[in-house]
């Protein structure tokens, strides 16, 4: 609890609570709610108390609920229909005991959703059949709110309930991926799985072109997982894998260069790639040039970040560490693939480096721990297994001691980048 917030009776909340509620009736009418501890309706003014079923039935309370066990930032909630409602926590001490109460505005929409995506929310929210008559009407009175500023508006009901002043910068937005109905739709009308994991997945096969790192495997089948390419429907699945790779093509030549490869390189060799797109024949051709194209960038960048002082046997060492990171590694198993001994190893290898192999392993599968903290949401105790600490507890010690902050804390600052 800020001190800000300790100066502010439950009383004197309502009163700003209300004055907002006010204001935002001038502009347009958006719902607004009081939830208790245990997510009870304590109040609202919706004029439909659906709205709140569709809060509930989407995930987004319990979620709410979890992320103020840990964290006091404004947060933006969201379901793929494209709902959206912002949440603040008010702490109280009164007389009587201390309590927590959940304030909540919302559902707006930024856009006019579909009538495809209207009919889906029924089953999306399993509605009661007595409801799906009305659906249309309830959907299509949902106020149409920019989202810069339902954001503003986020930020303000923050200073009503907590007297505190933040920035666009401090506000969270869910992470996790609400379930769908087969065939679920966005509020385009699009086939959708969470655009924000889709972005998360784009930015970590980058990053093994950011940093030439080849092993790249768990990368490429996360995302196809998730996403099977740009989402403009051309009616023709050769011009849709084209394009797919053409928007794929740009974006590691943009990496490669943010890697250290020159721009005249990285230009030339995308150019060379798109070039052979155009001329693909069928859809597996395609793919199999888009392969091509990040394995060859992903080489690139590897063989520029090598240091030339490093004697082959060295620079091969580190290669084998970079590439097995989430498998557990031995100086005898690394010195057996080099042609070394153990101890003649180390010595080269502390020689040429001015590390200990010990200490680059750690240092590396730091490193790594940075880019699935950033691009994806595996717990800290997953990814502190997957690297091959012995304990979360030890990874996050190890982290902080290298990278300044705790592993969350690591991740909270990136997620607002």
């Amino acid at each position: 609890m800020n001190e800000a917030q300790t100066a502010l009776t439950y009383a004197a909340v309502q009163q700003r609570v209300d004055l907002l509620e006010h204001l935002l009736r001038c502009g347009t009418q958006i719902p607004v709610w009081e939830y208790s501890e245990d997510l009870h309706v304590i109040r609202t003014n919706a004029e439909k108390l659906v709205y709140g079923t569709m809060l509930a039935k989407s995930g987004c309370l319990d979620y709410m609920k979890t992320h103020f066990a840990h964290a006091s930032d404004p947060l933006i909630l969201s379901s793929h229909l494209g709902l959206m409602w912002c949440a603040v926590q008010g702490i109280f001490h009164e007389e009587e005991g201390s309590f927590l109460r959940y304030y909540v505005i919302g559902p707006v929409v930024s856009v006019n959703l579909s009538m495809e995506a209207i009919r889906d929310a029924a089953s999306v929210y399993h509605l009661d059949m007595g409801w799906r008559s009305d659906l249309a009407e309830l959907m299509r009175g949902l106020p149409i709110v920019p989202s810069a500023l339902f954001f503003q508006y986020a930020l303000m009901l923050h200073h009503c309930v907590t007297g505190e002043t933040l920035q666009r910068s401090d506000l969270a937005f869910q992470r996790s991926e609400e379930p769908q109905a087969p065939g679920g739709k966005d509020a385009r009308g699009q086939n959708t799985t969470d655009r924000f994991l889709t972005y998360r997945a784009e930015q970590r096969l980058l990053d093994h072109v950011r940093y030439g790192d080849p092993d790249c495997g768990d990368a490429l089948e996360r995302a196809h997982s998730i996403s099977n390419g740009a989402r403009i429907s051309t009616g023709n699945p050769l011009q849709q894998a084209i394009l797919s790779a053409v928007v794929f093509t740009t974006l590691c030549t943009r990496a490669a260069i943010e890697g250290g490869l020159s721009p005249d390189v990285a230009y030339t060799v995308g150019d060379y790639y798109l070039q052979s797109l155009i001329q693909c024949g069928n859809v597996t051709d395609a793919r199999a040039v888009n392969h091509a194209m990040y394995e060859d960038f992903i080489a690139r960048v590897h063989r520029l970040r090598m240091n030339p002082a490093y004697s082959k046997q060295i620079q091969s060492c580190i290669d084998d560490i970079e590439l097995h990171l989430t498998e557990k590694l031995t100086i005898r198993r690394l010195a057996g693939r080099v042609g070394y001994t153990e101890y003649y190893l180390s010595h080269k290898f502390k020689e040429e480096t001015g590390s200990s192999i010990s200490s680059y392993i750690r240092y590396a599968r730091i490193e790594k721990a940075k880019r699935l903290l950033t691009t994806t949401d595996l717990p800290v105790s997953t990814i502190a297994e997957q690297l091959q600490f012995c304990s979360a507890s030890y990874f996050s010690d190890r982290f902080a001691e290298i990278v300044g902050m705790l592993p969350n804390q690591y991740r909270r600052e990136k997620q607002r980048l």
